[in-house]
């Protein structure tokens, strides 16, 4: 990440209404005691093998990727999904952090 890197500017955490399943990001954080700043943590650590795939947003097309990673985090797989906005100062949009539901691909690893 950027020196100029401002969690309060620059990151976003969607955390859905949805119900408090083990695969949200409200119940995934509770159960692992983390919180935003845990998560950046993990971002910057992410790797090319931690990439499984990119999806295209079907609710917005500026920009319309999405970037799929997972993360095994004490012994569980994570599910994370990115989405990067901006043009001349760029956001980080994490719209899951949740257990997995499904087994991941990881075309890098």
């Amino acid at each position: 990440m950027s020196k100029d890197f401002n969690i309060d500017e620059n990151f976003i955490l969607i955390k859905s209404k949805k119900d408090k399943t083990e695969f949200s990001t409200s119940f995934t954080l509770l159960n692992l005691n983390y919180d935003t700043y845990d998560i950046i943590d993990i971002l910057k650590k992410l790797s090319l093998e931690d990439y499984s795939e990119t999806l295209i947003d079907k609710d917005d097309d500026r920009p319309p990727l999405l970037f799929v990673f997972g993360k095994n985090i004490n012994d569980k797989m994570v599910y994370i999904k990115l989405k990067i906005k901006g043009e001349a100062r760029r956001k980080v949009l994490c719209l899951s952090f949740h257990y997995a539901e499904y087994d991941m691909n990881f075309p890098y690893a």
